[in-house]
């Protein structure tokens, strides 16, 4: 019931992610259920008809005991089987049998700033003196490994069906990079080069988002994800090279 309420479940990682969220909702909603029942059988046990005296005992340690047990263990058996599996999962880095796309998404007040390697899958050099409008990454273009690089701001196209590595980093404030049908959410660190990884299994166009509050622009620091099949992606990268060749 709770996922129609959720944006959709487009990574590989998302049903681990989902299943954590749905078996605390459920917990959550038996703790409910069961001390509503209580209060409603006190409520007519101890009525002020069927106990016209007041009494001094109390309710004994049975109960409250088996209420926290309760708790307890349904906390126990959500955290073992699905929360620190998932939590595994998303730290571990990615399989070694697969040769993920890697990107470069630097975060700024207030945008993103993502840099393709090319067709050759090796990022060319990058100064911060060569930054401009047509120019949002800074690629230097005599290097002869970044002649084929795509620099693109707030664009973030990638194929379906394939492992992408993401090197975050920032260079002003802390930003928060958030791919909300990719259940990511990773923060970008000033100085500091952060990787996380997911692998897109639903072909759409979704939002780039930051989750960090970053100064009074942050609710414009929105980006474009664009999830597109093999050949789109293919056709993609073949106009993004025609129009390096211009």
């Amino acid at each position: 019931m709770i996922e129609r309420w959720l944006p959709a479940a487009a990574s590989a990682h998302a049903p681990a992610l989902d299943a954590v969220l749905f078996g605390i909702h459920w917990h959550m909603l038996l703790i409910f259920t069961a001390w509503l029942a209580l209060l409603i059988v006190i409520l007519i046990k101890f009525r002020q008809g069927a106990n016209p005296e007041p009494r001094t005992a109390g309710a004994g340690r049975r109960w409250p005991a088996i209420a926290i047990g309760g708790v307890i263990i349904g906390d126990a058996f959500i955290l073992t089987t699905q929360a620190l599996p998932a939590w595994s999962t998303r730290i571990a880095p990615p399989p070694a049998n697969v040769t993920p796309l890697e990107v470069r998404v630097t975060g700024e007040q207030f945008a993103w700033n993502i840099h393709y390697p090319g067709p050759d899958g090796v990022f060319g050099r990058t100064d911060n003196t060569l930054i401009s409008a047509s120019n949002p990454v800074g690629i230097d273009r005599e290097d002869a490994a970044a002649t084929d690089d795509i620099g693109l701001l707030n664009i973030l196209t990638l194929p379906v069906d394939r492992t992408i590595v993401v090197q975050l980093g920032s260079r002003d404030v802390v930003h928060s990079f958030t791919l909300n049908e990719m259940r990511v959410k990773q923060d970008a660190v000033p100085g500091t080069t952060t990787r996380t990884w997911f692998t897109p299994t639903k072909t759409g166009d979704w939002e780039i988002a930051c989750s960090q509050l970053c100064g009074l622009g942050h609710y414009r620091m929105r980006g474009e994800l664009h999830v597109v099949t093999a050949d789109g992606w293919n056709a993609w990268m073949e106009d993004e090279q025609e129009r390096l060749r211009r």
